[in-house]
């Protein structure tokens, strides 16, 4: 199981529902009135919060990856 999956079958079924949502509009590239920030020191990484949760995506060419989804915290943006 990947650990996107994982992190996402630990939530509440609320939260779970939130994180989807904003997956879908990232993936379409609908950006707009997301909390979404380029994270320092990388040219195509950002990441947008959802509640205390952290989405980090990167944009390579014309695609979307998405890298983690983890609970704000210390290390959250270390080792991007």
């Amino acid at each position: 199981m990947h650990k996107i999956d994982k992190f996402l079958a630990k939530l509440d079924a609320e939260r779970r529902e939130k994180v989807l949502a904003i997956l879908l509009r990232i993936q379409s590239e609908n950006f707009e009135n997301l909390d979404i920030k380029k994270l320092k020191g990388f040219t195509q990484i950002y990441r947008v919060r959802v509640g205390q949760c952290r989405i980090k995506f990167e944009t390579v060419q014309s695609s979307i990856n998405i890298i983690n989804i983890e609970f704000k915290g210390d290390n959250t943006y270390k080792n991007s």
